[in-house]
């Protein structure tokens, strides 16, 4: 979804919203904002919100569905995944493991509300889903937590689409209730 001035729009990483007022140069935008003032901030620092305050996120799905089925031959230069595979259990075993905590993935996770939480750890999980398929890395453990289960059912329902993907939960010894295990086939 392309962002147009006029769209109202919610902050990643803060507790605000306002108005597109302005699209300037180099992916930034100009927000007049809830608390009053006007921001300058990156496309991919807020997301679109509709009248009835619903956000739409798209998570590219057929573009990872193509990779998984036929991947491509060319390692992508992500950085992504260069934080999990400098541990030791990339190291002995090549298993990936990745933490879904928000405290992990975003600086002030306390000022996100329950939706964009939500769409920035499924977007995490997509750009690393899709990392590892350029880099034809085989086993994932996507580390979600016990919690109520939103985020795991969410992630389940996602990988499910798949049809060269295994998914099952991980070693209940090491993770206890609160891991899928993905092996990408």
């Amino acid at each position: 979804m392309s962002i147009l001035v006029g769209n109202k729009v919610k902050f990643v990483n803060e507790n605000l919203d306002g108005v597109v007022k302005s699209i300037l140069k180099d992916n930034l935008l100009l927000i007049a904002a809830s608390d009053g003032f006007e921001h300058k901030v990156r496309v991919n620092e807020v997301v679109v919100i509709h009248e009835d305050n619903s956000i739409t996120y798209n998570m590219d799905k057929q573009s990872i569905k193509d990779k998984i089925k036929t991947p491509s031959s060319g390692k992508m230069s992500s950085d992504i995944l260069t934080r999990y595979t400098s541990n030791t259990k990339f190291q002995f075993e090549k298993v990936i493991e990745i933490d879904l905590h928000l405290e992990e993935l975003v600086e002030f996770p306390m000022k996100l509300d329950d939706r964009l939480r939500l769409y920035t750890q499924m977007q995490h999980v997509k750009k690393c889903l899709e990392a590892a398929v350029n880099q034809r890395y085989r086993k994932l453990i996507f580390i979600h937590g016990v919690g109520e289960g939103v985020l795991k059912s969410e992630l389940r329902n996602y990988l499910a689409q798949f049809e060269n993907i295994s998914v099952k939960d991980a070693d209940y010894r090491e993770y206890g209730s609160g891991a899928t295990e993905v092996i990408i086939k």
